[in-house]
This record gives structure tokens, sequence and C-alpha cells, in this order.
């Protein structure tokens, strides 16, 4: 039976890691002639992957992990004037590590021929690695089809105008919305003069010169975005994988919710009417201050809905957060239930 071996490059960001290595497991379980060497890039960021790695050390004997030398970050400074570039500077730092790792595999007889580099989004400067060693490259994308429009949209218009956008430009017409996007809703690195609209740029630039790219969405969600794909005769070939969740898969520990907390949310799950619940998920770096805070409250209040909320925490706001699930917690609250988010710093 023929073998064949992907190398995927995820960054050491929670959300990135986690959903590039349950992709990898899953394709994998799909088609068990492959096999996946992840490089692990070790980044004082995020120290989750370092923990979670081990964990699924034990669990698939075709996934293996090589750890890469650290490199030096970029100076601090650069972190206070955009998250961005500072994180793109730093994974450019790894490819000399990178492209040896993949030499090495390439020239050891005992591994399975490489069918290609996947490259996670703040990695896409190393697609010259995979172009210098002849292998394809594929960029796996942790945000939907929507994020992914904009991103192939962006070096079109940094040619117009070349400038970062203004909170008074015009709503944005995009081929993968259907409707105008407002300004204010891009990320805000769009809007940062001290480099992260260049960072942004400068990633956006590679997206047409991989050989295909990974999304992790369906196209039941976004069926019209992924037409647009098709439609413009550009776009390398896009290929919906998604959901790709975390789930039973040390799920718990992510959410930094214990066993008990787990059971209490879904006995209550489990007893309320079928496709009846919205939930309330902004991510790890999602923080909201009090107004928007207490307005998402009176919001769900007022639907008269149910819901979930994976509701952070941390930060000045903390407490606030922990007065709104004393006051709404599922004994005193019907219709709503909490889930206490407290990302790692």
């Amino acid at each position: 039976m023929k073998r064949a071996e992907l190398v995927m490059v995820p960054t050491s960001g929670h959300g990135h890691y986690i959903s590039a290595v349950e992709f990898a497991r899953r394709l994998i379980r799909a088609d068990d002639r492959f096999s996946v060497t992840i490089l692990h890039l070790r980044s004082s960021l995020d120290p989750h992957p370092d923990i979670f790695k081990k964990s699924v050390l034990l669990s698939d004997t075709h996934l293996h992990f090589i750890d890469l030398p650290s490199v030096d970050p970029p100076p601090s400074h650069l972190l206070q004037k955009s998250m961005e570039q500072y994180i793109v500077l730093f994974y450019e730092s790894f490819i000399p590590h990178v492209k040896d790792a993949i030499t090495h595999l390439i020239s050891n007889p005992d591994s399975p021929p490489l069918a290609g580099l996947v490259l996670d989004f703040f990695c896409l400067p190393m697609i010259d690695v995979a172009i210098e060693l002849g292998l394809p490259s594929y960029l796996f994308l942790t945000s939907g089809a929507g994020f992914l429009g904009l991103m192939l949209y962006l070096p079109t218009r940094h040619t117009q105008i070349g400038t970062e956008f203004e909170e008074l430009d015009p709503d944005l017409e995009l081929p993968s919305f259907v409707h105008p996007v407002p300004v204010r809703i891009l990320p805000a690195a769009l809007s940062n003069k001290h480099g992260g609209y260049a960072a942004y740029v400068k990633l956006a630039q590679r997206f047409r010169d991989v050989n295909g790219i990974v999304v992790n969405t369906i196209t039941e969600l976004e069926p019209y975005a992924i037409e647009s794909f098709a439609d413009d005769g550009q776009t390398p070939p896009v290929y919906t994988v998604g959901p790709v969740l975390d789930i039973g898969f040390g799920g718990q520990a992510h959410l930094g919710s214990d066993a008990v907390d787990r059971d209490k949310i879904m006995e209550w799950l489990d007893a309320q009417p079928e496709a009846s619940v919205v939930f309330l998920c902004f991510g790890s770096w999602g923080s909201f201050g009090e107004a928007q805070l207490r307005e998402i409250a009176l919001g769900l209040d007022g639907s008269g809905l149910r819901f979930l909320w994976a509701l952070r925490l941390r930060g000045p706001d903390g407490k606030l957060g922990e007065a709104l699930i004393a006051q709404h917690s599922p004994r005193s609250c019907q219709r709503g239930s909490w889930i206490e988010w407290e990302r790692e710093e």
C-alpha cells in the first residue's frame, strides 16, 4: 500500500494549533495511507500546545511532532504597536528551521514521500520553502469563508488605494458577502498604521500562491461565499472541512470547566426543545467592556430565546461577568446557561 506524508506548520495560538491537530487526526482516520508530521513552533505567547501535544502523542501512531529550535522574539515594543506584525515577524524567524526539518524528512529513506506542506495563516511566508523544495503548499484557514473572501480582496484594494482602512470609508462590496460590509466590523489590524495593515497585506498577497485552501467551514453554512470562489477563476481550489472542533479530546480543559460544570450544562441542554438554543461564543480573545456585556445580556433577556453563553470572566470586567452568571444561573434562569471561559494569559 502506497503511503504519503503531510507536513503541517500551525502557529501556537490555542485556536490555531488545536484546530490544525484535530484536522490532522481527522485526515488520518479518513485514510490510513496518510501520516502527518507537525512542526512544533514553541512560543511564549501561548503555552497550551506543549500540554496538548503530549496528550495527542498517546493516541495517534500516524501523527508525529518535531520540536524546532527556539528563536529570539522580535523587539517587545513591536507587540505594543501591532500584534499581527509581531506574530508574522516571529514566525518568519522559524523559516530556516522549517526548511532544515523538511529537508531531513525528504532525505530520510525511512520516511514516506512528502505529499505537501500545510501552513497556518500566519506561516504563509513559508510558501517559499515549499517552492524551493518542490512541494505543493496548502493554506489551512481556521477562520471561515467570509474571512477568506476578505483576504482575497485585500491585495486588489491595496493596489488601488494603498492605505489602511479608515472609519469613514464606504461599506465594502465583497464577492463573498451578500450585503455590503461596514468597515467598522473589519479586523482592527486593517486600520492599524503601525504594521498591522502591512502584515495583513503581506499575508493576503500569498493566498493565491498556494495549491489549495482548506477552510474550517461547511458549504451549507456559507454557500454564497464558497460559490464566489469557484466563479472568480483565480482562487486556488477551496476545500471545506469543517466544523473542525476539539470535542471529547481534552475539550473540557480548554474551556476551563471541570467535569461537574460540563455535566450540568449538558443536562440543561438535553432538557431544552430541539434546535431552540442560541449559542454565543466570541473565541478565546473575545472580551467585552461593561456596557457591551450589559447590552448583550439585555438583548438576550428581551429576545425570549433560550441561550448558552461562553462568557470570558477575566479582565477588568470579570466581576461583572460573575455577577451576570450569579443573577442568571441555570437554577434561577430557565432560559439561559453559561460557560465560564477563562483563557490563560
